[in-house]
C-alpha cells in the first residue's frame, strides 16, 4: 500500500508541474533575431534608384552611396543550390538588384520569398561588366578597382529582416519576348526578374548534363531570334543532372554581361525548381 500510495504522489506531482508549465505562453518573436533592427522604412523603389544612379550602376569603378537611401525587395534567388554564389537578388516587381555579400549559406536565414531592406548609405554601387550590383569597392590585380561583396558583418549593419518568407507573396516575372531582347536598351535595365516561355535548350538530347565537367557550362536558349546564355555552375546540385528536353518555362534573373566584344543576354536562376515543363 506504501508503494502505491508513494507512487500516487509521484505522479500527482508530475500531473501539477506540467500543469504549472502549460500556464505560460511560448514567447512571441516581434523582433527579427538577424539583421539591423533601426533601419528605417524604405524610400526609393529599385527602378527609382536604378534610373537615378544609372550611370554609376553601369559603370565599372565603383562609387559610394553618400545619399540616406533604402531599398526594399523580395529575394528571387540565392545560393541555396549553388548555381548563384556569394549574392542575393531582390526584386521589388519586375525591377530587382544584385548584393554582394562575401560569405557561404546565406539561403539559411534569407529564404526565397524573404522580404528584406537594404540601409545603402556608406555601401557602393557599380556594374561588373555593366551588371549593376550594391557591395564595396575591391581591387583586382588585373583590373583595378571594381564592385565587390561586402562582409556578412556590413550586410548585417544594413539589412532588416521584413516580415517572414511568404508573407508578401510571390512576385511577378516580366515575360520576356524577342522584341524586348532586340531593344538593346533594355539590357541597361537588368537585373529583371523574368520569365521565359516555351523555350528550348539548344543542347538537351535525353542524355547532356547541364554541367558535365569541373567548370562553368553555357547552355542556350532562343526566343525567336534571339539568344540568352545560361551559365550554370559546375558546383550547382543539379549540375549533373540531365537538361530538361521539349518546350519549358524557365523563371529567373534576366541579366547581361558586356565587354569590349561581346554582349550579351544571360539568364540566372536558383534551382530547378525554377523550370518548368510545358504539358
Amino acid at each position: 500500500m506504501k508503494t502505491i500510495k508513494n507512487i500516487l504522489l509521484i505522479g500527482l506531482a508530475l500531473f501539477t508541474f506540467n500543469a504549472c508549465m502549460n500556464d505560460f505562453d511560448e514567447p512571441a518573436l516581434t523582433t527579427p533575431p538577424y539583421g539591423n533592427n533601426s533601419i528605417g522604412a524604405p524610400n526609393m523603389t529599385i527602378s527609382e534608384f536604378k534610373e537615378k544612379y544609372r550611370t554609376q550602376l553601369l559603370a565599372a569603378t565603383p562609387t559610394e552611396i553618400t545619399e540616406n537611401i533604402i531599398l526594399a525587395g523580395t529575394i528571387v534567388g540565392n545560393d541555396e543550390t549553388g548555381n548563384i554564389y556569394k549574392q542575393l537578388v531582390i526584386s521589388d516587381g519586375y525591377d530587382a538588384i544584385i548584393i554582394g555579400v562575401n560569405t557561404n549559406g546565406l539561403y539559411a536565414t534569407l529564404p526565397i520569398g524573404q522580404k528584406i531592406a537594404i540601409d545603402c548609405k556608406g555601401l557602393s554601387m557599380g556594374g561588373y561588366c555593366y551588371l549593376p550590383q550594391i557591395g564595396i569597392p575591391y581591387n583586382t590585380e588585373r583590373y583595378g578597382i571594381q564592385i565587390g561583396r561586402m562582409s556578412r558583418e556590413t550586410f548585417e549593419e544594413h539589412m532588416k529582416l521584413i516580415g517572414t518568407p511568404g508573407e508578401y507573396g510571390k512576385q511577378t516575372p516580366l515575360d520576356i519576348t524577342e522584341e524586348y531582347l532586340a531593344d538593346k536598351t533594355n539590357k541597361d535595365l537588368c537585373p529583371v526578374y523574368a520569365k521565359l516561355n516555351n523555350v528550348e535548350f539548344k543542347e538537351a538530347n535525353g542524355t547532356e548534363l547541364y554541367a558535365p565537367n569541373d567548370e562553368i557550362a553555357e547552355r542556350h536558349v532562343k526566343i525567336g531570334k534571339q539568344e540568352i546564355i545560361f551559365r550554370i555552375s559546375n558546383y550547382a546540385d543539379f549540375a549533373k543532372m540531365t537538361i530538361p528536353t521539349g518546350k519549358l518555362d524557365i523563371t529567373g534573373v534576366l541579366t547581361r554581361y558586356k565587354t569590349t566584344s561581346k554582349d550579351v543576354w544571360q539568364f540566372i536562376f536558383t534551382s530547378t525548381n525554377d523550370i518548368v515543363q510545358v504539358k
